[in-house]
């Protein structure tokens, strides 16, 4: 069951278009098919094109938008989901931890709490089996808030988690501890694309979760020019929303 994350990360990569592409071209080699590398590269020019992969990101996120802190209602605890720190190597030998681009949880975080909408921030444990390190990320953002004024004695870290599924059954354990016979409500922090699946997994949990979601990954402004041709940071957004949404539906029927 602990390794079942080895096929949550393969199986999605098998339907990512670049695996698809390159099958599609080994394909029309094989059976000299020209059509395939045609489909192949029909495909490739969708996914890499920004006008595409917004909207695909778009629909990810379902259309959330920006919330002001300020306006958040109070609860229980703040939940932060792991997904924004990544080891790099050191010239020394060992790594050390580092921003990632989904640091805006941990921002979002820090501001909730200075505006005391909960009395306690989670984190949690994230750690993947071949993580470079046995520190769990939420060890690291632990630290990382106690150097910026929140009191240790105010931060909960959960248990080493692999999925969003299981940082929903870590919270819930907790707080089931702390409150007994009600609804804990937490406010969810993770990023707008992540936050449909992460929302209805600790509402299923039994949470009753008020969502704050960051790291927005589409931008206000127009599409520029060269947006319009092929480029690798549009197959990433759209990989990264495909991915999302695979997701999303794995629950989705999981648990119909």
């Amino acid at each position: 069951m602990q390794r079942m994350i080895y096929w949550f990360k393969i199986l999605p990569a098998l339907l990512m278009p670049t695996t698809i592409v390159a099958a599609l071209l080994v394909a029309s080699l094989l059976f000299k098919r020209r059509a395939l590398a045609l489909l192949a590269l029909l495909l490739l020019g969708l996914s890499s094109n920004a006008f595409v992969a917004n909207h695909m990101m778009a629909f990810a996120e379902r259309g959330r938008l920006h919330q002001a802190p300020d306006q958040l209602p109070p609860v229980d605890a703040i939940v932060v989901l792991s997904g924004m720190i990544r080891d790099v190597a050191t010239a020394q030998g060992g790594t050390v931890p580092e921003w990632g681009d989904a640091a805006d949880r941990f921002e979002a975080g820090i501001t909730l709490m200075q505006l005391g909408k909960a009395p306690v921030i989670a984190f949690t444990g994230g750690r993947l089996p071949w993580s470079a390190t046995d520190e769990t990320e939420g060890s690291v953002l632990r630290s990382r808030a106690i150097a910026r004024g929140v009191n240790p004695s105010q931060i909960y870290l959960t248990t080493d988690v692999e999925n969003t599924a299981q940082e929903a059954a870590a919270i819930k354990q907790w707080l089931a501890s702390r409150h007994e016979n009600t609804q804990p409500r937490v406010l969810l922090v993770t990023s707008a694309f992540h936050m449909t699946r992460a929302q209805s997994l600790f509402a299923r949990a039994g949470l009753s979760v008020v969502p704050y979601a960051v790291d927005f990954q589409n931008g206000a402004g127009a599409l520029s020019p060269s947006d319009w041709f092929p480029n690798a940071n549009a197959l990433g957004k759209f990989e990264t929303a495909w991915r999302e949404i695979l997701g999303q539906a794995f629950y989705a029927i999981r648990y119909f």
